[in-house]
């Protein structure tokens, strides 16, 4: 049996919990019943097959066996799905900008945030930055419809979609498009079903990680509302304690 205040793994024969793979962090939620109240802090896949939650025990005691009812936290889950659809939209309008030579070398995405690593040797002019939000926010504007489904590996391939280069993958895999073949990977993550439900991208920061690889990083939806709108506070605030029009901060 588990109590109160313990944490502890646990495995159940069926959950809505997203574990967390393919650069995407795992869902959060509560696991109850009439006995106890459970909080799932996080969800990992050690092995194929076994899908392991994370808890902490809020109240009651919870034993072997028994049947609880799975709560995935919807909010949370949503931005998730935001971050990650955004992930292959800020993928999609790099490649618009720099090239279709730039390919994906590492990615991770979570409510609200995410972070993509690109094949790319030398720093990303201002221009171009602002042209890659420019194009990703232009595509969530478009409102693509969002696509899943499976096929062979080959096929997969054929079609066009974007693989992560040493990825191991089956013989079946899950092909995600946004807006027919602008945007066309392999992934097993959640997305929303139109672009339009990123809501927005604030591409905030661009470094290296590497000899060979750059790093975007982003806010969507209400986080990347919530930035935009910090640095617009900060920048009244300047332009009032300066006494100059906003326009003419940096001279």
């Amino acid at each position: 049996k588990i109590r109160a205040s313990e944490h502890a793994e646990i495995i159940l024969r069926e959950t809505p919990f997203y574990a967390e793979s393919g650069g995407q962090a795992a869902d959060k939620g509560l696991i109850y019943n009439d006995n106890c109240t459970i909080q799932v802090l996080d969800v990992q896949k050690p092995i194929d097959g076994i899908i392991v939650h994370k808890i902490f025990v809020n109240s009651g005691v919870l034993a072997l066996g028994e049947e609880v009812v799975a709560s995935v936290d919807a909010s949370l889950r949503k931005q998730s799905e935001q971050a990650h659809s955004g992930t292959h939209i800020i993928h999609a309008a790099i490649r618009e900008i720099l090239g279709k030579q730039v390919h994906q070398s590492g990615s991770y995405n979570t409510a609200g945030y995410l972070r993509f690593d690109f094949t790319w040797s030398s720093p990303i002019s201002k221009e171009s930055k602002s042209e890659i939000e420019e194009v990703a926010n232009a595509a969530i504007d478009k409102n693509y419809p969002v696509y899943i489904r499976q096929m062979s590996f080959d096929k997969a391939k054929k079609i066009g979609a974007l693989a992560l280069f040493g990825e191991k993958y089956g013989k079946t895999v899950r092909v995600v498009d946004i807006g027919g073949d602008w945007s066309r990977e392999l992934c097993g993550g959640t997305h929303v079903r139109s672009s339009s439900e990123v809501g927005l991208l604030n591409l905030i920061t661009e470094t290296s990680v590497g000899s060979i690889n750059r790093r975007v990083v982003a806010l969507v939806g209400k986080n990347a509302l919530e930035q935009f709108t910090t640095e617009r506070s900060l920048v009244s605030e300047l332009s009032a304690n300066l006494k100059t029009p906003k326009d003419q901060l940096l001279q």
